[in-house]
């Protein structure tokens, strides 16, 4: 996931194409109207009646009116409302700079912002959605909200709009292709169906099918969509007939609910009735996960004495045939999502069956065991793998940690919140790490390892987050535990933590002495990811207690022990602290090659968030020592957005803060304010791979992205081809002919492209391919 801008002059996250978007221009027209008078508006109506695409349109057509972006948050697969506020800094690219249902770090990051933010499928949070809009209403006067939802937000000032489904064929016309070319659903239809079968087209022959095709759909969007999907197994004639007889069943059996509401219902149903046994118990049980699934999870989620695991193979293949599961992405490893009505449709089922909690109990069982995975091969040349696993699974582990909570297991709930220490700070999540730490640790207390790892880690995110007193208090459980408890390796985090402490509030004696005892215990146990964090703390500690070169060797042996094992987080980290001691020492150059050398660590775990603010910081420094001072100043922004998205600062580091405030004070003075205020804005306008590409000195900074160097790009070799193919102006189905793939695929592949290029539009495809990568001072 590319991280966007957040800065004047982005342009938001919204895709650069709403596939699939036919006719609703008087909607449009109308949602427009309403924005302009209107700070709060909601889209209301029935799922699967198209109001996803129609806000993005709106949003797309609205761009230039919104000078800081028009940002689209997904909500769907969302269940905790206290991560409301956290899912939407996220979508901003700012991470959790504020959670909880207050967000007061968002409202004040949005306060002179003039962005629309649009928030999709709040339904099942409406208060929480609610709530956060009120605030950012208040705080935020230019930023205006466009919600979809099944419900109103029911908040002061809000517009509503209740989406209709698409304009059907009238019956009193007969039906003719120029007819059916004018008509909404039945265009949809036809762009569909071409998609399915490339050579379909409308004729005189087909007309009428068609027309009442979608007069019994009511031109719901989503129905026609799932409708027309079989046309892989079946003709135009056979779903009609098909679905008038099952609509027909349903309307009256459940007169009390609307038609269109049936008829979506009649439709997966028809879904459930193709199935067999196997799909339909599969179906139900992969209900459980959120965000999409992988093979091997089905496999140990799903599989039991009726539903052997060498079967689910065969029957996601069947799912996906039928339109119930989609193969997104184009990784590595498959990976099948189902939309939400089809996944809620399965879930009731499941429920029904009473099998809810057993499968959600295995699915916590798996992602437990993944995390503790991920943890156990941290120190590994598959640790970039590992946490790009965690990253596409973030929306599962929400699952998972939320069910283990609200049942109150106690230890699994503490091991899977403290398995995921990585996660929560490589990525920059420290706020959710955190929120369900601190859940965790409010269950009935156990006497076990467990928590005393969850503990620790909480323990030191609080550190990080400035939060000592929390901090200490965690540890003091943490040393009444450990002393009632078993030798464990998790002894050694102990006084590896109060040195931390120690270290934050500026006891460097004291951080020496604790660091000391852990690395003695991590050495005997053989704990080489305990022993390499220590000695990165020990290096730095020394270099800022005496002379920077005390701490060379500390360094040097960290690095050496990542070598050794192909980890690359320490690593990154150990030339951190390196380049700081280096200029320390006055050697600018070296100190600049260290921290450069440090943030390669994201080309191999992408979306790294805390090693590429330490030395953003640390070339900053550099860069005012040499006063090269516009750079220092982007810098500076570009690092403090970083310090933004974990709620954090530099000063949470002592020393290092000092080091900071003294670098703006000197920038600042020989720059002047103003000038000085318009770079550190420019460097908060970076988005990640920019601000990465400036410091490398690889690529010119812009202040809205038209270009990115190659080697960042993350593009994979067929993603550059189709780019190439996007430059010479072919659409997306020529694409898809030239490549012999699917049009689908081809969508999908120019989809990525713009997504990780952080793009808007082909154009910038193009752009970014003739672009030339020159060095900005």
């Amino acid at each position: 996931m590319s991280t966007a801008t957040t800065a004047r002059g982005s342009l938001g996250n919204l895709p650069a194409e709403v596939t699939s978007f036919v006719g609703r221009r008087q909607e449009v027209t109308g949602i427009r109207r309403l924005l302009s008078t209107n700070r709060l508006v909601t889209l209301t109506g029935g799922g699967g009646v198209g109001k996803t695409r129609l806000a993005q349109r709106v949003g797309g057509e609205m761009r230039r009116a919104f000078p800081d972006g028009v940002w689209f948050v997904e909500l769907a697969e969302l269940r905790d409302p206290d991560l409301v506020a956290v899912t939407v800094a996220e979508a901003l690219g700012i991470r959790e700079e504020s959670i909880g249902a207050a967000a007061p770090g968002l409202a004040e990051f949005l306060a002179d912002r003039q962005a629309l933010i649009i928030l999709d499928n709040c339904e099942q949070l409406v208060a929480a959605c609610a709530d956060l809009a009120a605030l950012l209403l208040r705080s935020c006067p230019e930023v205006r909200i466009l919600a979809t939802s099944r419900q109103a937000l029911r908040v002061a000032g809000e517009a509503t709009l209740a989406v209709q489904p698409l304009s059907v064929p009238d019956p009193e016309v007969p039906a003719t292709p120029a007819e059916l070319a004018r008509n909404e659903s039945a265009s949809l239809l036809a762009e569909r169906a071409a998609a399915v079968l490339p050579d379909f087209t409308v004729t005189e022959e087909n007309s009428a099918t068609i027309a009442r095709l979608c007069q019994a759909l009511e031109g719901l969007p989503l129905a026609i969509e799932l409708a027309v999907a079989r046309l892989r197994v079946l003709s135009l004639d056979q779903i009609l007939e098909r679905l008038t007889d099952r609509y027909r069943l349903l309307t009256s059996g459940t007169r009390n609910a609307p038609a269109r509401q049936q008829t979506l219902r009649a439709l997966i149903d028809w879904s459930w009735d193709l199935c067999s046994d196997a799909e339909r118990t599969l179906w139900s049980r992969v209900s459980v996960f959120s965000g999409g699934l992988e093979l091997d999870a089905a496999e140990q989620v799903c599989a039991d004495d009726a539903l052997p695991a060498e079967q689910i193979l065969d029957l996601i293949a069947s799912l996906v045939d039928k339109s119930v599961l989609n193969r997104i992405g184009d990784g590595p490893r498959a990976r099948y999502r189902m939309l939400e009505v089809v996944r809620e449709y399965g879930a009731l089922h499941l429920a029904e069956a009473g099998e809810q909690d057993r499968v959600a109990g295995r699915h916590l069982e798996w992602f437990a065991r993944l995390a503790t995975y991920g943890d156990r091969n941290w120190v590994s040349p598959d640790q970039a793998a590992v946490m790009q696993r965690l990253k596409d699974e973030k929306a599962n582990l929400r699952v998972a940690l939320e069910f283990a909570v609200s049942h109150q297991l106690t230890n699994v709930a503490c091991r899977l919140a403290a398995d995921l220490e990585n996660h929560w700070f490589v990525r920059g999540f420290l706020s959710e790490g955190r929120h369900w730490l601190e859940r965790a640790l409010a269950l009935p207390p156990q006497k076990h390892w467990t928590r005393v790892k969850a503990l620790r880690v909480a323990a030191f995110i609080a550190t990080v987050q400035a939060d000592l007193t929390r901090a200490e208090r965690l540890l003091i459980e943490t040393r009444a535990l450990v002393n009632e408890l078993p030798p464990s390796i998790e002894r050694a985090y102990v006084p590896l933590m109060e040195g931390q402490i120690a270290m934050f509030s500026g006891d460097n004696m004291r951080a020496l002495e604790l660091f000391g005892r852990s690395l003695i215990t991590f050495r005997e146990f053989g704990a080489r990811g305990g022993e390499m964090w220590t000695l990165c703390c020990l290096g730095l500690t020394r270099g800022l207690s005496g002379r920077p070169s005390d701490g060379y060797a500390d360094l040097a042996a960290s690095l050496d022990l990542g070598s050794a094992s192909g980890e690359v987080w320490w690593r990154s980290f150990a030339l951190w602290a390196l380049s700081v001691l280096r200029w320390l020492d006055g050697d600018n150059a070296g100190a600049a090659a260290a921290a450069k050398e440090g943030l390669d660590v994201r080309r191999l775990v992408e979306d790294e968030q805390f090693g590429v603010g330490l030395s953003l910081e640390s070339l900053a420094w550099v860069a005012a020592v040499e006063q090269r001072d516009q750079r220092a100043a982007r810098l500076l922004g570009a690092s403090q957005r970083v310090w933004h998205a974990m709620h954090t600062s530099l000063a949470a580091f002592h020393r290092l803060g000092d080091f900071h405030d003294q670098t703006v004070a000197s920038v600042r003075s020989r720059l002047g304010g103003r000038a000085f205020d318009a770079q550190l804005q420019r460097g908060l306008a970076l988005s990640a791979a920019d601000a990465v590409a400036y410091a490398l000195e690889r690529t010119a900074a812009p202040a809205q992205r038209t270009a990115a160097a190659p080697d960042d790009s993350g593009l994979t070799k067929r993603e550059r081809e189709v780019a190439a193919l996007i430059a010479e102006g072919l659409s997306n189905r020529e694409i898809a002919a030239r490549l012999v793939v699917a049009q689908r695929t081809a969508e999908g592949h120019v989809e990525n492209i713009l997504s990780k290029l952080g793009f808007t539009s082909r154009s910038q495809v193009a752009g970014w391919l003739a672009a030339q990568s020159t060095p900005d001072s």
